[in-house]
């Protein structure tokens, strides 16, 4: 069954009998939440909080990679580490409803981060530190960050693909060759012998004040990697990035200390995310839920603006150091 399908598939009742069947009683409140990888619910239940229900989308992690992701949450909230993990139902946190895996968690309310606000971002580092530290042996099923191979396969589906406009087609593998080239020299200077598990997508929206404190939520996306992964995203365009970075990694070292030459890696990560970020809807598009989130993704202007912040990949690599 493809995931299209099984998406299309969860309407109202479905999503209920989901919740329903590991115990609880809902009371019939659903609120779709901003989510295109997976679907993501909050479900109202009789007499208690409400729930977040997360379907996972089929194919795309193994029952022994999200087994992994959720021993890791528990782990960590056991520790007293503020994440959201799932909630456990007679000893079971992955459950299966019409051929679609799903889990439960709670709700947490509270704000995202505010950019450019250096307390908070020393805040980030610490949390980041914190779970790094407690993250301490790798991951067995989850994959292992390969920033290579992210551009060379997001490179070969956009280039294969129908959206790229033929026009921009020669000068779009012309860049690719050059951030590729770029990228395998600074790996070469420096890449790690040991991969450490990280989060692997700690953006603002995977951060959540709540009371007083920051949590990192939704670790979809972990893996075995470097530790910069899950401190360079939180960096923006302002007249002194590096003093966010100084933050940031002041924050980390009360936890664990940081390899500055990693920093290196940070314009490698970049330009495989944004690369990997136009393939990832190229991929996707047939869902329905992406045509009408991302409309623009079809339209040349979408296209000639990606290829330019690929260009500008080039012309700021080097910039970030301490």
């Amino acid at each position: 069954m493809s995931a299209t399908h099984t998406f299309s598939g969860l309407i109202p009742d479905v999503i209920l009998d989901a919740v329903e069947s590991t115990g609880l009683w809902c009371d019939s409140r659903i609120y779709p939440l901003n989510s295109y990888e997976n679907r993501v619910y909050q479900v109202g239940i009789e007499d208690s909080s409400p729930v977040i229900a997360k379907f996972y989308r089929p194919g795309r992690w193994n029952d022994a990679q999200i087994g992994e992701e959720h021993e890791t949450l528990l782990a960590l909230q056991a520790q007293g580490i503020p994440v959201v993990a799932p909630l456990t139902f007679e000893g079971k946190t992955l459950f299966h409803h019409n051929d679609i895996h799903f889990t439960l968690s709670p709700k947490l309310t509270g704000q995202h981060p505010e950019a450019d606000n250096l307390d908070q971002l020393y805040q980030l580092g610490e949390l980041i530190g914190q779970v790094h530290q407690a993250m301490s042996t790798p991951f067995k099923h989850r994959i292992s960050v390969s920033p290579l191979d992210q551009i060379e396969q997001a490179a070969a589906c956009i280039l294969t693909g129908d959206h790229l406009p033929q026009k921009l087609k020669a000068e779009y593998q012309k860049q690719i060759s050059r951030l590729h080239e770029m990228s395998a020299a600074q790996l070469n200077i420096y890449w790690p012998t040991q991969l450490r598990p990280v989060h692997g997508d700690s953006h603002r929206s995977n951060l959540m004040l709540h009371n007083d404190q920051f949590h990192l939520l939704d670790f979809d996306d972990c893996q075995n990697g470097v530790a910069v992964q899950d401190l360079w995203l939180h960096l923006t365009q302002t007249e002194n990035p590096r003093q966010q970075l100084s933050e940031i990694i002041e924050g980390y070292e009360t936890y664990l200390p940081f390899d500055t030459r990693e920093l290196g890696l940070i314009d490698v990560f970049k330009s495989a995310r944004i690369i990997h970020y136009a393939a990832w809807l190229q991929e996707r598009w047939h869902d329905p839920a992406f045509v009408k989130a991302f409309p623009w993704f079809a339209s040349d202007e979408y296209w000639i603006n990606h290829l330019n912040e690929l260009k500008s990949c080039e012309l700021e690599w080097g910039n970030m150091s301490l």
